[in-house]
């Protein structure tokens, strides 16, 4: 699975719980990698991602968990990540 660096400019599509996608594109920063807590040993992972909704042109600025924490704590959304391209834009 693709894990972002910080920097980098991605494209994130989420389908919720409801079916419904979503997606964004923008930097992400804040990285933090997937690992271990070592408090309480939970699997903790992802980024800040500041850029827009690809269909409203909505500003986000969210933080956002990396897809292997979302396979692990909550199937109820699933998640794709990847580099963006320039006719993403």
């Amino acid at each position: 699975m693709f894990f972002p660096s910080d920097g980098d400019r991605i494209v994130l599509t989420r389908i919720g719980r409801d079916g419904r996608t979503t997606s964004y594109i923008g930097t992400a920063t804040d990285v933090m990698p997937y690992q271990r807590s070592s408090i309480g040993g939970l699997w903790l992972g992802g980024w800040r991602l500041t850029g827009h909704n690809t269909a409203t042109g909505e500003t986000k600025d969210s933080y956002f968990a990396c897809t292997e924490v979302l396979e692990r704590y909550d199937q109820g959304i699933r998640q794709t990540v990847r580099l963006a391209a320039a006719d993403d834009e």
